[in-house]
């Protein structure tokens, strides 16, 4: 058995009914490697609740308080981190320090690396975060603020990643755009995973397609890159062929009052339902009562909600753009449309509820993919052997 090691992870905030693919991301590590004897540090945000995720002897859960001021909590939690992990690290050994993302914790682990010479593990969700979300999504926010903005973080984005040991990229994309802006990184692609014994299709597998009332679901947070606008102008266009169709959106953000407006104003209000952030364990049975997963993205570093939906065995409907690339091929495990297109996305969907072997093709291959290279053992193994590399 390999010596245990002891590692410290910035995880920022960790809300346990609240989980987005990055923070399932980092509790599945964090809970492999507990299973495999690490001992592990987590430094989090205001409140030590997420330690209900982590029931080990193994790992202890830190939390790091600093003003809860909006669009500005993020940089405020840098400082904070900071002061907190140091005076932890006056007492403590620690062999890896393990980032959740590029902004803002992958900052402070660059910080500590290069005071400390521990080594750095930074997982590359989207690297490009500081200019598709990390902007200020409201209506009296002129665009050269959000254009500075970005032209300020963007130098902060590239200090993290430059002064990392070791760059787990989620995605082929993750990887190429990191590498633009670190061209000496160590890049490694180390994917987003799935927990198949909670996301697997029905068991009472219904001949899809051909019921009375077809149902399309996306779990998407409402921001900009995930188009969840051109989903409702698609469904619109659905509807009128279709008005035995259903959309359920289970999400929220900024663009919520905005696409509930889209969605009055081309009256599919009957049809369509939002139903909030649903908690990660009550997303199976959501996918599981759905036909197909639709989230026309025009960005995605990654994208777990997609291999979710392909674990249940729905098909994806989505656009070619970053990490998807790896995981959808057109019409073998999903169906690509060009982006901010809702007649070309209407017509996939149409397709796919019409033609059931199509579907059923899809089905199966999709969820062979998820089985065979999204499994969290084998995603755990490999963050574990690029610990012990950067260690040596």
């Amino acid at each position: 058995m390999k010596t245990p090691l002891t590692i410290l992870h910035i995880v920022g905030e960790l809300n346990p009914n609240d989980l987005g693919g990055a923070e399932v991301h980092i509790v599945e590590v964090i809970r492999g490697l507990a299973r495999k004897g690490h001992h592990q540090h987590v430094f989090v945000g205001q409140t030590d609740r997420c330690k209900v995720l982590f029931p080990f002897d193994n790992v202890t859960v830190h939390p790091v308080r600093c003003p809860q001021i909006p669009n500005l909590k993020l940089m405020l939690y840098i400082p904070a981190a900071l002061r907190k992990i140091r005076r932890f690290l006056k007492s403590h050994r620690v062999d890896v320090i393990h980032s959740k993302q590029v902004f803002t914790l992958g900052v402070i682990g660059a910080r500590l690396h290069r005071t400390t010479g521990i080594p750095h593990y930074l997982t590359v969700q989207n690297p490009l975060a500081y200019k598709e979300e990390l902007v200020l999504h409201l209506p009296f926010v002129p665009a050269f603020i959000n254009r500075w903005i970005q032209e300020t973080l963007k130098p902060i984005a590239q200090y993290a990643l430059r002064r990392a040991s070791a760059l787990a990229c989620v995605s082929t994309y993750s990887k190429t755009r990191s590498l633009e802006m670190a061209p000496r990184a160590r890049a490694e692609i180390v994917p987003n995973g799935v927990d198949t014994s909670q996301f697997y299709p029905p068991t009472d597998a219904k001949a899809r397609g051909i019921e009375k009332r077809f149902k399309i679901v996306t779990t998407s947070t409402l921001i900009p890159r995930n188009g969840i606008d051109i989903l409702i102008r698609a469904f619109g266009l659905l509807m009128r062929e279709h008005p035995h169709a259903h959309l359920t959106i289970a999400g929220e953000g900024p663009l919520e009052k905005e696409l509930r407006a889209l969605v009055k104003q081309l009256r599919i209000d009957q049809h369509v339902d939002f139903i909030g952030t649903l908690r990660h364990d009550q997303v199976p049975d959501l996918l599981r009562q759905s036909d197909l997963f639709v989230r026309p993205s025009r960005a995605e570093g990654f994208g777990v909600s997609f291999i979710e939906a392909m674990a249940c065995g729905l098909p994806v409907v989505t656009c070619p753009s970053g990490g998807i690339l790896d995981f959808v091929k057109e019409g073998e495990t999903g169906r690509l449309v060009p982006p901010n297109d809702p007649e070309a996305l209407a017509k996939a969907v149409t397709e796919l509820m019409k033609n059931t072997t199509s579907y059923d093709h899809i089905s199966k291959q999709a969820l062979i993919l998820v089985k065979e290279r999204y499994s969290w053992e084998s995603i755990v193994d490999r963050v574990e052997e690029i610990y012990q590399d950067i260690v040596e």
